[in-house]
């Protein structure tokens, strides 16, 4: 599991294992968002199994499903809807953390300037400068 900051209130992650959730609760998050679909890749821990520990550790989780290459501007409605109740900080997750930071960089639009969620993005290990035009 690699800690991608993007601020204060959201870090994103690649998949996670059932023994990542005590470390994430450590660290003080209060919600998890998983972004994968199950069976999105052969050996995938289930959300279900995820969720469970999760929530015996304490944990909010939310599981918004989305297609990396489907990804439209509903999923990313339906994920400021998520963050916006969501108890902070947040850690998201999925196969390798560009969807959660994706999603998070472009509900940012009009809120933060495009050079800034582009440079949060980039401190965090993700390139979105495709986004820009």
């Amino acid at each position: 599991m690699q800690l991608n900051k993007l601020n204060d209130s959201y870090t994103v992650s690649d998949q996670i294992t059932i023994d990542d959730i005590e470390t994430i609760k450590q660290q003080g998050f209060k919600t998890i968002i998983c972004h994968r679909p199950d069976d999105e890749e052969p050996n995938q821990p289930s959300v279900d199994s995820i969720k469970k520990i999760a929530e015996e550790c304490g944990l909010h989780f939310v599981h918004q499903p989305v297609v990396g290459s489907q990804l439209n501007m509903n999923d990313v409605a339906d994920f400021q809807t998520h963050y916006e109740a969501a108890e902070k900080p947040v850690f998201a997750y999925c196969r390798s953390g560009m969807r959660s930071c994706t999603l998070w960089a472009l509900s940012n639009v009009g809120i933060m300037e495009s050079n800034e969620i582009i440079e949060a993005t980039s401190k965090a290990g993700y390139n979105l400068s495709h986004l820009i035009k």
